[in-house]
């Protein structure tokens, strides 16, 4: 655990730094939290930014270090602190190279988005989940963490905020709004990315306003510019709302509420998977969105939207056997207001 006269807190008014925090160091193995602060000359809230809860969601990561490497002290009024990789032993062990899609501990086998609070003296991934949340969130005032596709994903570029029956509904919603993103995804407990365990509601529901940028084609591991930028931009858009820096937030010109119904489409058949769409595209009833063909190159079956929507999520699949999942749409909502 962090000490607090050498850990994030402890980096003086107009001074920037980079550190870990080391969460265990034992015969088994050594695990640290890196995290980069950069603490403001002039008084204002403490944000916390994190990356890597899924390490193999790359534009992310690279997000958080660039956002670190772009704000300075003199210009800032009150705290970031960033931490680029939330779950390092997954970082550290490459889990493509093990054959896995998605970034679970090989250690302990479990997905650290549903070990939230975590226990100081449990398996690797809940040591660090209390860790970060207790030594790095639950000492800022607002949280952004920086997501995208992991590995089998190509990914909307969206926002998600927690709900959560309480007046700290409305901050966590405001962040989503400016962050900046043409679409906003509200989220509820009972939904994996905004449920119990997860790392933005346990901060909710203790105080700390919190929500998700998503940005990144998951299979793309040099991740572009394109799916990069999203997630700085965001950060920057809700530093000038809280008054952190200088500026006016972007503003969308046409941000919608996406609907809380998931549509997903799977595979009927064995066979190689075509998608004749991606992510962002829209979408009409019926439409012919990918199909399936034989080795040889004859069609087995065709895909079509359920709905009058947009693609959520393609999984860059080629093989693919009965029940596998293709896509999942979303219906748009309407307009935030924003």
């Amino acid at each position: 655990m962090s000490d607090e006269g050498s850990g994030p807190l402890s980096v003086p008014k107009g001074k920037k730094k980079f550190g870990s925090i080391n969460v265990t160091d034992s015969l088994a193995m050594k695990v640290d939290i890196p995290w980069g602060v950069v603490n403001g000359v002039y008084d204002g809230p403490t944000l916390a930014v994190t990356g890597g809860l899924f390490p193999t969601e790359f534009a992310g990561v690279e997000a958080a270090s660039r956002i670190y490497q772009m704000i300075d002290s003199e210009s800032l009024s009150g705290r970031l602190l960033v931490v680029p990789v939330v779950n390092m032993p997954v970082l550290q062990f490459r889990t493509p190279w093990l054959g896995l899609t998605r970034s679970v501990n090989p250690v302990d086998a479990l997905g650290i988005n549903s070990a939230f609070p975590g226990e100081p003296k449990g398996s690797i991934t809940r040591m660090v989940a209390h860790t970060v949340l207790n030594d790095i969130i639950l000492k800022s005032n607002y949280h952004v963490d920086l997501r995208g596709g992991d590995l089998n994903e190509s990914h909307l570029v969206h926002t998600i905020y927690p709900r959560l029956g309480k007046d700290i509904d409305k901050v966590c919603e405001d962040m989503a709004k400016v962050a900046g993103f043409e679409y906003v995804l509200p989220g509820t407990p009972d939904i994996s990315h905004t449920g119990r365990g997860s790392l933005v509601y346990e901060a909710a529901v203790r105080g700390v306003a919190s929500m998700i940028t998503e940005s990144g084609l998951g299979y793309n591991t040099q991740p572009s510019e394109e799916e990069i930028v999203p997630h700085v931009t965001a950060v920057t858009n809700i530093m000038k709302h809280f008054g952190m820096i200088k500026g006016e937030p972007i503003r969308p010109k046409n941000q919608r509420f996406l609907d809380m119904t998931w549509h997903r489409v799977v595979s009927p058949a064995t066979g190689f998977f075509h998608a004749l769409v991606d992510q962002g595209d829209i979408l009409k009833e019926g439409q012919l969105i990918g199909k399936v063909t034989d080795l040889e190159g004859s069609e087995l079956s065709r895909l079509s939207s359920p709905i009058d929507g947009v693609v959520h999520c393609m999984y860059p699949r080629r093989v693919v056997l009965p029940g596998d999942g293709l896509f999942t749409l979303l219906k748009i909502g309407e307009p935030t207001g924003w």
